[in-house]
């Protein structure tokens, strides 16, 4: 059985930078253990990293969101040092300059992967976005969201995208 893992967005910026929040530091410690737990033989390591410009501000992603975040080589755009070694062991990483990768929905489409499993941040948005884009990819591919390696600063909306996830197939566990 093919696998892939995909970390979303798990970036200094959403969990202790200009985006930061307390739930996103807290399931620090329960993505790196579901990665030790990865037998790389048969699950593809993929990440994705929010990617931007110093001219953020001037896009419509921007002024919805008005707060730099993730510009590209900054410490906040880098993922925790504790993940340096995992990064190195990843299929592949994409840069997305928004919420959902066309990129990564690409590579799911061209791979035959049985299962996908998600974690990261922020639940609601990137990664309940990169989960849609996984779904339309691969229609028939088993998509899980690990709940407890996931995290969002609004519990509300995080809850309802659960919800609709559910609805939409996807286990959450």
């Amino acid at each position: 059985m093919k696998k892939a893992f995909v970390i979303v967005d798990y970036q200094n910026d959403f969990i202790n930078g200009s985006l930061g929040f307390e739930k996103a530091s807290l399931i620090k410690e329960n993505i790196l253990e579901l990665l030790k737990n990865l037998d790389f033989k048969d699950t593809h390591l993929l990440i994705t990293l929010d990617t931007h410009s110093k001219e953020y501000l001037q896009t419509k992603e921007g002024k919805m969101l008005p707060i730099t975040h993730c510009t590209k080589d900054t410490w906040g755009w880098q993922m925790p040092s504790e993940f340096e070694e995992f990064k190195t062991r990843a299929e592949k990483i994409f840069y997305k300059d928004t919420f959902g990768s066309l990129e990564f929905a690409n590579f799911i489409a061209k791979n035959s992967y049985d299962e996908i499993h998600f974690c990261g941040l922020v639940s609601h948005i990137c990664v309940f976005h990169n989960i849609l884009l996984a779904f339309n990819a691969k229609l028939n591919v088993k998509l899980i969201l690990h709940q407890n390696a996931s995290a969002s600063f609004d519990e509300d909306l995080e809850d309802c995208a659960f919800k609709l996830l559910k609805a939409f197939g996807v286990e959450i566990w």
